[in-house]
């Protein structure tokens, strides 16, 4: 969804006869959004598609199905994924942590190679790829990715990741019904402006056709396809490799970017977070936060205060991802940590942080915000993995001394 492209071979008009080598009419797909209306690819198989000859319902507890606190006081939140364990691959080890009308927010840590390729039908998602490095292996060709990137997945994208070495850390965004680039940051011919935080050179997408037996990890057969649709998973299998095409072209495709090609913005005084939005949804942007100099104003003995104010966000739910960094500015985070401040709760740094930022001139941080108009809810899984102090620790403690020479990060 970034710009029209072509990998492979494909006829000169669509819906006309189109054969393979041999010889053999070639069988042409379209995979379209909003019915006719959206955006679209169209693709060309050696073999139909459509002839699955068996399936069954499904069930990864802690991802789907997931289970919600019953009674969710209302508080500032901190769930400590760093005490995660390793588990399975980049799709039974999923664990959704929060979930609201328009997103689902999961977290992962695979060890074990996949099988099975996964086809979210109930929205785009959204990797972060805190750490390894790897492939993703999906219809639409091979898409290498590696640490600090964002790899974005068209809704029904069949597809499945590999990571090379012994285990990776994300985190993924289900976007319900759209996740993508911000309308804001196109002009009224489609192109990415000048003056948004990243180009169209940014964004890679698959070079190479996946091809069985050659270029791809193994694959059993019967090859299983996993279906998400409506919250409920199924296992659809084929006595052949389904994914066998000799050509696509259009705009829907995986893509990957690097949080560090992100070009933040700065300015005199504090800008408010969603400057760094990087993607948007129905109701909820995600914004990246990366390594920049912070706000320089400074006339006649008053400074900017670069540290971010008490915020009260009465119309937003705010979660962060803590990346790598200087997080002093929260007591207990640590990179993994990812904060939950709802609405209705005003939050902000803790003490001491706010005078000590002045006359700071850079951050090192590195994190992914979202911010969304529904609330979240919690999962138990997330509950169990929750610092139950995190609340409380805004009150001030004998330590909290604001001349302390102490590091400053300006999260938020």
């Amino acid at each position: 969804m970034i710009h029209r492209l072509t990998l492979g071979r494909i006829p000169a008009k669509p819906h006309t006869s189109f054969y393979d080598e041999g010889g053999k009419l070639l069988m042409e797909q379209m995979i379209t959004r909003e019915g006719f209306s959206g955006p679209f690819s169209i693709l060309y198989y050696r073999i139909p598609p459509t002839d699955e000859f068996e399936v069954e319902n499904l069930a990864i507890p802690g991802f789907c199905p997931f289970e919600l606190v019953k009674e969710q006081q209302l508080h500032r939140r901190h769930v400590k994924t760093q005490d995660m364990k390793p588990a399975g691959d980049f799709l039974t080890g999923r664990r959704t942590l929060m979930v609201n009308a328009n997103l689902q927010f999961c977290a992962c840590k695979p060890c074990e190679p996949a099988k099975r390729f996964f086809s979210n039908g109930d929205g785009d998602e959204l990797y972060f790829i805190k750490s390894g490095r790897g492939k993703l292996e999906s219809l639409y060709g091979l898409l290498p990715f590696r640490e600090h990137e964002y790899v974005l997945i068209p809704k029904s994208t069949p597809y499945r990741m590999h990571f090379e070495g012994d285990q990776a850390t994300m985190i993924v965004f289900e976007g319900r019904p759209r996740l993508g680039i911000p309308s804001e940051y196109r002009n009224k011919w489609g192109q990415i402006t000048d003056y948004a935080p990243f180009s169209h050179r940014d964004f890679r997408a698959p070079q190479e056709l996946l091809h069985f037996g050659q270029n791809c990890d193994p694959i059993q057969l019967p090859f299983e396809l996993v279906v998400k649709m409506s919250d409920r998973l199924s296992t659809h299998r084929y006595k052949h490799f389904p994914l066998d095409i000799v050509g696509w072209d259009g705009v829907l495709y995986p893509v990957a970017f690097n949080i560090h090609d992100f070009q933040p913005k700065t300015a005199l005084v504090h800008l408010p977070p969603t400057i760094h939005t990087n993607f948007s949804g129905e109701g909820f942007v995600v914004c990246s936060f990366v390594p920049r100099m912070v706000d320089y104003f400074d006339r006649d003995g008053v400074k900017a205060v670069p540290c971010p104010y008490a915020h009260a966000s009465v119309d937003m739910d705010e979660i962060l991802y803590y990346v790598e960094g200087n997080f002093t500015s929260r007591r207990g985070i640590d990179s993994e940590s990812i904060s939950l401040h709802p609405l209705g709760v005003t939050h902000g740094p803790h003490p001491g942080t706010y005078a000590r930022s002045i006359g700071t001139r850079r951050t090192d941080e590195l994190a992914v915000m979202c911010d969304a108009y529904e609330p979240f809810k919690m999962t138990t899984f997330a509950d169990g993995i929750e610092d139950k102090g995190y609340h409380t620790s805004w009150v001030k403690q004998e330590s909290d001394n604001p001349d302390k020479p102490e590091a400053w990060r300006p999260i938020g």
